[in-house]
């Protein structure tokens, strides 16, 4: 706050306000003056003086004005700190948005994952690289209040040796993890690291996680493979149990060691489901067991087994088929009480009770032969581009391991489905652009992106023109030729 005369020997008050603005001074002026010139308070009220008086000027007329302009300069620190809140969450979630695509994308699109890392902020190049995906044993509803800050914390903390950490909520109570370093990462030395964490979590904020290890990629495009490991190795949970320490060379150790049911087994049995033959689907499931009996597998692996068959037995119905009945939500979505059947009579008795209530289901819902679900799943995100789907969303949606259903529908498709995404997306906001007089950056928007800018070079590497270029001439986009 400044408290200036306008009449001064070297300058009047109005030239110096204008020559510290011309410099940049934010502050307030009040003007003092013995002539009741409406020239001079003119002249002020350009410059933006909101404040003047005449002398003899009271102590208490002072006094008034200066708790005005107090309030004024405290009104403007309050909007100005939150413009740059907003300005901050923006930022947040469009590198968030970055993030979660990068974990989700395609490795061989060097080009599109190059754009992202800079959007996420991580450095591009020879860069080690792993990724962790933590699951906690809660919804962490106690921790809206004050968000994810305390594990956040306690995450940089714990891996604070490494030269970048980057953490982000990737779905419901699961928290993702991305780790660079300059020099080779110690991959014995990161899964004791992870350990202590997890233990940190238990001790100060009295949450149990389990989390799942990819493994060290020694280039920063290549975050997604390691993450689809780590996301691979968490679904191991049902096998380790909750609060374990996942790491994707100890799943792929185990997995060399169990013998699959063999796949035409599995076939007679989804035959017998699709012609809702519930004797003959007994018969295939008693083949099924005899051939476990044989191998004398552990409890743990047969629970394994039985699941794997009991998910690809449901596997063609939708999720929102499968959520239109109790019988579902009592005994297939709920697993955790899968643990509880220990001996191979139990759990056959159990399994034949699951396809029974398929079947029953199906005749219910008079479901016929469905189409594949990779089917399903294009002609969702065909409807729903504009949404933020995730690849995990889907495999929730779809009941499908996301593992799996990344592999499933770069091998039906032969693109990676965040690149189906990004081509459905692109393919709207031609027609948009064609048909409509929206701006750029509402189209931006309708269709699923946050940041017009990512938008525009997207679409230009995509179509080969900007989408101010594509809107004049759109029969110049060589996709269309």
């Amino acid at each position: 706050m400044v408290i200036t005369d306008i009449r001064m020997p070297q300058a009047d008050g109005l030239d110096m306000i204008q020559i510290v603005q011309e410099n940049g001074c934010q502050a307030k002026f009040i003007l003092l003056s013995g002539y009741a010139d409406f020239v001079y308070a003119r002249r002020g009220m350009q410059l933006g003086v909101k404040f003047y008086l005449n002398k003899p000027v009271e102590e208490e007329e002072l006094r008034e004005c200066v708790c005005k302009v107090m309030e004024v300069i405290q009104q403007e620190q309050v909007k100005l700190q939150e413009v740059n809140e907003l300005k901050q969450e923006v930022n947040s979630r469009i590198i968030e948005s970055a993030l979660r695509d990068v974990v989700d994308g395609d490795s061989d699109n060097t080009g599109y994952m190059d754009e992202l890392l800079q959007i996420a902020r991580i450095p591009i190049g020879r860069t080690q690289v792993v990724c962790a995906l933590l699951e906690f044993e809660s919804s962490l509803g106690f921790l809206m209040e004050s968000g994810l800050d305390p594990v956040f914390r306690l995450i940089d903390r714990t891996l604070g040796q490494y030269q970048g950490v980057y953490r982000f909520r990737y779905l419901g109570a699961q928290v993702a993890v991305i780790v660079t370093h300059h020099s080779a990462i110690e991959y014995g030395e990161l899964v004791r690291i992870i350990q202590r964490l997890k233990e940190a979590v238990f001790q100060e904020i009295k949450l149990s996680v389990t989390v799942g290890l990819g493994t060290v990629k020694e280039k920063s495009n290549e975050i997604s493979i390691s993450f689809e490991e780590a996301r691979h190795s968490l679904s191991y949970k049902i096998l380790k149990g909750p609060g374990a320490v996942i790491s994707y060379p100890d799943i792929m150790s185990l997995s060399g060691k169990r013998q699959a049911v063999p796949e035409g087994m599995i076939n007679k049995l989804e035959a017998c489901l699709d012609n809702m033959d519930e004797a003959a689907c007994a018969r295939a499931i008693r083949e099924i067991f005899h051939w476990l009996e044989e191998r004398e597998m552990s409890p743990v692996d047969l629970q394994l087994q039985c699941l794997s068959i009991l998910l690809s037995s449901a596997r063609k119905l939708s999720m929102e088929q499968l959520q239109q009945s109790d019988f579902w939500g009592r005994h297939l979505l709920v697993l955790g009480g899968f643990s509880r059947y220990w001996t191979l009579e139990h759990i056959e008795t159990w399994m034949l009770q699951m396809i029974k209530g398929i079947i029953v289901f199906k005749l219910e819902h008079h479901i016929t032969k469905k189409k594949d679900v990779i089917t399903e799943i294009k002609d969702y995100v065909t409807e729903h581009y504009a949404d933020a789907i995730s690849l995990t969303e889907l495999s929730t949606r779809f009941f499908i391991n996301p593992y799996y259903l990344s592999q499933l529908f770069k091998q039906k498709t032969g693109v990676t489905y965040l690149t189906f995404l990004t081509q459905t997306r692109i393919n709207k906001s031609k027609e948009l652009l064609e048909k409509t007089d929206l701006k750029v950056y509402e189209i931006c928007q309708m269709v699923g992106y946050s940041d017009p800018q990512h938008f525009a070079r997207l679409f230009e590497k995509l179509t080969g023109c900007k989408p101010s270029e594509y809107r004049r001439n759109p029969k110049n986009d060589p996709a269309e030729t």
